[in-house]
C-alpha cells in the first residue's frame, strides 16, 4: 500500500483474514449457493427512487467527500442518513 495507512485495527484484521482465506482457495459450490445481491441499496427502498438534485458549495462537497471516504460509504448514503436523522428529530 502506498500513502498514509488509514485502516483501523478491525479493518486490518478483516483484510488479513480475507487474504488468508483467498490464499487457501474458495469452495466454488458454496459461493454459487450464496444469494446474489444486486441493485440499489436496501436503504433506498424497494421501489425505484427519485433523483433529487441538490446544489452544494465547494466546502460542503469537500466535507461530504471526506466523510464518505472516512466511513467507506457514498455521498448519497450520507445525504440519505442526514435526511432520515433530520426527519426523525422533526417527528419527535
Amino acid at each position: 500500500m502506498t500513502g498514509k495507512d488509514t485502516f483501523t485495527e478491525a479493518e486490518r484484521a478483516q483484510f488479513e483474514a480475507s487474504a488468508a482465506e483467498a490464499e487457501t482457495g474458495y469452495d466454488i459450490e458454496f459461493l454459487r449457493s450464496l444469494p446474489r445481491v444486486t441493485g440499489r441499496p436496501l436503504s433506498v427502498g424497494e421501489k425505484a427512487a427519485a433523483v433529487v438534485p441538490v446544489r452544494l458549495d465547494d466546502a460542503r462537497i469537500k466535507a461530504l467527500d471526506a466523510r464518505a471516504k472516512a466511513t467507506h460509504t457514498s455521498r448519497s448514503q450520507i445525504i440519505r442518513d442526514a435526511i432520515d436523522h433530520e426527519l426523525a428529530l422533526a417527528a419527535a
